[in-house]
């Protein structure tokens, strides 16, 4: 087995560009998003002939809920530009939503959708998989990865990339209408009927810029009886983590009176050292607070930080569960997001993950 820290992670469009410029018959995930990275990536790999599939997926089922008319029509100038791009290839468009309506109520079903299409069979073709986080939500992102790796066979291969731009994050606001959080399916190993007073949990919230909102109405619904924030640092912007305990400072420490030392600090860039960093804390978290068994500890993450960071607090989860350790990953939908028109291209970066191979393979 590799290490999280040995994993290979490829940083910067040529770098990105020229590895998969060798491989043959992948397959390219991507999201259908008012985001102007979306097609970044396919559009890189277009530019080095990779031999590629590509699947869009569409996961908003535009219910009442969908985003504002400018978003809207962000979302439709990057299909056709996907269209375009894969005029030559073979392409899919596949809908797949994250929320139903029933009995006049919304219900997160993101991960059936996403077990309806994504099959042993349907992936069984291909040798290696990327999925391209840049346009996806978190719940719609995190709920492929993980299907992928729990069906796909053991020669093919998963690369999880992105492409950032941390300027542009900063200045994406989500609109929050629904008001309620829920632990996404497939990732939380307890039991959703049990009673919250029955349990402690404990909460690591990954922290980004104007996510307060979020911060609140997750905390209301886990009641955790302790709180570990994560801050990126170091971070491609040098103040981000400033900006960000600036930001929540006096959420943190005055309302929900925080020590500074559960403060953990993850390198950005890095989401492999993110993925070992938080399984070790929740690991010494077992050992202190639950060595014998008898107390039922939960560790709950959420995320409104960055893709990167994003992808660290995945395989954190997913290795923490295989160990037999009460996990969950906690979302809030965004009805939309106010976003500005101008986009500079020039702090953009991609970068990508590569889950099956070691950076000592020389």
């Amino acid at each position: 087995m590799i290490r999280h820290s040995e994993l290979l992670f490829l940083e910067g469009n040529e770098i990105v560009g020229n590895f998969f410029e060798k491989k043959e018959n992948s397959l390219l995930i991507l999201g259908k998003g008012f985001d102007p990275r979306a097609c970044k990536v396919l559009k890189l790999l277009k530019s080095r002939n990779v031999c590629l599939t590509t699947w869009l997926i569409d996961y908003n089922e535009k219910l009442g809920y969908s985003d504002s008319q400018k978003n809207e029509s962000r979302s439709n100038k990057n299909e056709k530009q996907f269209e375009i791009l894969c005029e030559n290839s073979a392409r899919e468009v596949i809908n797949a939503p994250s929320y139903k309506v029933e009995s006049g109520k919304r219900r997160l079903v993101v991960s059936e959708s996403v077990r309806v299409f994504l099959t042993k069979k349907k992936i069984g073709l291909f040798d290696n998989i990327i999925v391209d986080l840049s346009a996806m939500p978190r719940a719609v992102g995190y709920s492929i990865i993980k299907r992928i790796l729990d069906i796909k066979n053991d020669s093919q291969k998963v690369y999880l990339i992105v492409c950032e731009n941390s300027e542009c994050d900063n200045k994406i606001k989500p609109k929050i209408v629904d008001e309620s959080a829920e632990y996404l399916q497939g990732f939380n190993t307890f039991s959703m009927l049990s009673e919250a007073d029955d349990d402690e949990t404990i909460w690591f919230p990954a922290l980004g810029m104007n996510e307060k909102g979020a911060f609140d109405i997750i905390y209301d619904y886990i009641r955790p009886m302790e709180i570990c924030p994560i801050v990126p640092f170091p971070a491609m912007d040098v103040r981000r983590s400033e900006n960000i305990l600036r930001q929540f400072g006096t959420v943190l420490f005055k309302e929900r009176e925080i020590e500074k030392r559960n403060i953990i600090y993850v390198p950005e860039y890095a989401p492999a050292i993110v993925a070992e960093k938080l399984y070790d804390t929740v690991k010494y978290y077992e050992k202190a607070l639950n060595n014998e068994g008898t107390r039922d500890i939960r560790y709950a993450f959420s995320s409104q930080s960055s893709k990167l960071i994003d992808m660290g607090i995945l395989l954190a989860v997913i290795e923490l569960a295989k160990d037999g350790i009460k996990t969950g990953i906690v979302i809030v939908e965004n009805q939309g997001y106010e976003s500005p028109d101008e986009y500079d291209e020039s702090k953009e970066k991609i970068y990508c993950l590569c889950l099956n191979e070691c950076e000592f393979d020389w």
